[in-house]
């Protein structure tokens, strides 16, 4: 048998992204014997495809605000614990050198998320962690006080204590099936209810196929029975079965729960700078200098010029009429729609489309000092496989590398 067999460690890390990378290098400097197992044949797989490949590790504003989940306390300890400043240390320490981008994003200098893996598994063997690649948990056993991880090629691992870091349902492509849920429930653990969470959203309107790969900077809300429960301001992007782009995309988390049980819309506002009178102040003064176009190439100065005519289509007005022939009600109409685009939400694309999962492992159910598993001493969690999830911008990243420095130093010490 392997030798990995006879060797009993003080922990074990079942996943080799972001997160359990940050924690096998934490509990190592702690001076714990570690080894990190992934199923994938490489380590950090998803995290070379964060950031359109540029890997996008972290943001200057993160605070708990961009933050969703269980418990915002909670965040908000684990965030202190290894913040975005941190983080630039950190990685910096490593031999890289960073950039900010606009909005506060952190990349690599070199525009290459393979930098920022390169120096993790460079510091990951400078600390004699051992490392088991393309080979998937098929067990988890408690033995006593310590684990039993049944491996598929039926090596069994045996370790003092145990990390999971093994992420939630997003892109699946990447290795990130959601395999732990099933062993959690086993343990005693309670997951909170999973959804994708920025990802696509399906719209039943079918006028966005026609206006398909237009992106549009809007203020975004979802509305359930009238109520608004989120917003974001940014790009979004029609494509032939609804929205994408970072603000559309944003809303999705928060509208699984809803679906098929309420009214769910979703509202493009196209002029958030500007209350509803003066919009409609600037369009009279658009028509007054231009009666004598048509009112569809009038609006064209407004907004993009494919969706002028579908903008008139929707209120009924002639898109071919001249712009002095348009009544007051129709104009006033006009600016209130600019104001307010509201589309039915018919659907969230799946989770190999999403780029995070909403839900996880209940929070109430961990140590907020330690991540340490309340029901099963020794187990401890990091990463998106908790009920935690970020805004797009790096700040999801960011919670992979907190909670897996908190995990790691926890657990070794």
């Amino acid at each position: 048998m392997s030798k990995l067999n006879q060797k009993i460690y003080d922990i074990a890390i079942v996943g080799g992204g972001a997160s359990g990378m940050m924690a096998a290098i934490t509990a190592s400097k702690n001076k714990a014997s570690v080894i990190l197992i992934e199923k994938n044949p490489q380590l950090g797989r998803k995290v070379l495809a964060t950031g359109n490949g540029r890997c996008n590790l972290t943001n200057k504003f993160a605070d708990v605000s961009r933050y969703h989940g269980g418990n915002s306390q909670f965040i908000e300890s684990v965030l202190k614990n290894f913040d975005q400043f941190t983080t630039m240390n950190f990685f910096e320490n490593l031999g890289l050198i960073l950039k900010e981008e606009n909005l506060g994003r952190i990349f690599p200098r070199s525009d290459q998320a393979s930098s920022v893996v390169d120096a993790l598994i460079g510091e990951i063997e400078n600390q004699n962690i051992d490392i088991v690649l393309g080979n998937q948990v098929r067990k988890i056993e408690k033995v006593g006080e310590a684990f039993k991880i049944v491996l598929q090629d039926s090596r069994e691992i045996i370790t003092h204590k145990l990390i999971l870091t093994t992420g939630g349902k997003s892109a699946e492509h990447l290795g990130t099936s959601g395999d732990a849920y099933f062993w959690l429930t086993k343990m005693g653990h309670t997951i909170a209810d999973l959804y994708p969470a920025l990802s696509p959203i399906e719209i039943k309107e079918t006028w966005i196929k026609d206006v398909q790969g237009l992106k549009v900077e809007a203020n975004v809300k979802t509305i359930v029975n009238n109520e608004k429960i989120h917003e974001k301001y940014g790009d979004s992007l029609f494509t032939h079965f609804g929205l994408s782009g970072p603000a559309a995309m944003a809303q999705a988390g928060f509208i699984g729960p809803f679906l098929g049980k309420s009214d769910v819309k979703i509202s493009l506002d196209l002029f958030p700078e500007m209350e509803l009178k003066k919009l409609d102040e600037k369009i009279i003064s658009i028509i007054s200098s231009n009666g004598a176009k048509q009112i569809k190439n009038v609006l064209a100065g407004l907004i993009p010029s494919n969706l002028a005519p579908i903008i008139l289509s929707i209120l009924k007005i002639n898109p071919d009429k001249k712009a002095a022939e348009v009544s007051k009600v129709d104009r006033i109409n006009i600016s209130k729609i600019l104001k307010n685009i509201e589309l039915t939400i018919s659907g969230v694309r799946p989770f190999k489309e999403a780029q995070v999962t909403h839900g996880g492992v209940n929070l109430d159910e961990v140590d907020v000092k330690t991540l340490e598993s309340k029901i099963v001493p020794g187990l401890y969690f990091a990463g998106e496989i908790l009920d935690v999830d970020g805004d797009s911008g790096g700040f999801n990243l960011q919670w992979a590398w907190s909670s897996g420095y908190l995990a790691g130093k926890s657990c070794a010490n």
